[in-house]
């Protein structure tokens, strides 16, 4: 599982003293990101050589991820790089990520892939991100206005419901009809997440005729607050849409603490009470980027 870390001491501190029994690659080798989908760039790691990542752009440090924590005697993280090297020696057929996101720009994040080879490993990797022309910036811009247009919205909307719904509110805002709603509790969907540092310790749900609600109770086993900002259900399937809702606003959850929370989803009309809560979804709430994310897959809504 993915934790992150922040640094505790400066990266030339690392760079001294480093093993002469294995070989480091030469210095300075360059990576130049495409942006390309599933790009992921191997790095050659070692014990008894520090590995230094020069990312050539500010990056996010507290959002910096790498599996296998407990592998690595160092993993320091700096405003413009990664510096690492394992406590022992990683085969040659294994793969372990480490995700570093950016402060800004294209690609937005960059997911590298460590191994091992005996006798080698990477003393500098200097990357880079390509140039973006000026039709590319503009693009991003557009971009970058419409999804805040459209939170500005859902944020708008959201203020408008009245702070408190009395069950009259309810039925007369067309939540409920005479049918009623329907709920249930999922425990063997909550016990298949309890794996991450993002676990949902009790998972229950209503639903309606337009609409279904998830309410969970989320601990944070991290290291880090998680603040959970917006959330999207994929039908078994089909294609990812954004949930209506997630509430409370911006409920930071500190490490070791536990969150209640609701996911409001639209659904197609469904007359019949039987058909509430009976299509398998992966529901998947995750923080303003999207590094650190809670999927709960098999969810019916």
């Amino acid at each position: 599982m993915f934790q992150p870390f922040t640094p505790r001491f400066a990266l030339a501190s690392l760079l001294v003293g480093i093993t002469a029994a294995v070989q480091a690659a030469p210095a300075g080798r360059s990576v130049v990101l495409t942006g390309k989908a599933g790009e992921s760039p191997l790095i050659y790691v070692a014990p008894g050589a520090v590995t230094a990542i020069l990312l050539g752009a500010p990056i996010v440090r507290e959002s910096v991820q790498v599996e296998g924590r407990a592998r690595f005697a160092v993993f320091e993280v700096s405003d413009q790089g990664v510096t690492l090297s394992p406590a022992v020696a990683l085969g040659t057929d294994e793969r372990l990520e480490l995700r570093v996101p950016y402060s800004e720009g294209s690609p937005a994040s960059v997911v590298f892939l460590l191994t091992g080879q005996p006798g080698m490993a990477d003393g500098l990797v200097n990357v880079s991100r390509p140039q973006q022309t000026v039709e590319a910036c503009r693009v991003e811009l557009s971009a970058t206005r419409e999804r805040c247009e459209a939170q500005t919205k859902e944020l708008e909307a959201l203020k408008a419901r009245p702070a408190a719904l009395s069950p009259a509110a309810v039925a007369l805002a067309g939540f409920v009809n005479e049918k009623g709603m329907r709920g249930r509790e999922f425990r063997r969907e909550c016990r298949k997440t309890r794996e991450g540092e993002l676990r949902p310790v009790m998972c229950w749900s209503l639903g309606g005729t337009t609409w279904s609600v998830v309410v969970l109770e989320v601990s944070n086993t991290g290291a880090e607050p998680w603040a959970p900002e917006w959330a999207e259900v994929t039908p078994a399937g089909g294609e990812p849409r954004r949930a209506r809702a997630v509430l409370p606003l911006q409920a930071a959850i500190t490490p070791g603490s536990v969150v209640s929370m609701a996911v409001e989803v639209e659904m197609p009309k469904r007359q019949k009470p039987e058909d509430w809560l009976s299509a398998p979804h992966t529901v998947r709430v995750c923080n303003g980027d999207g590094s650190r994310c809670l999927s709960m897959p098999e969810v019916t809504l």
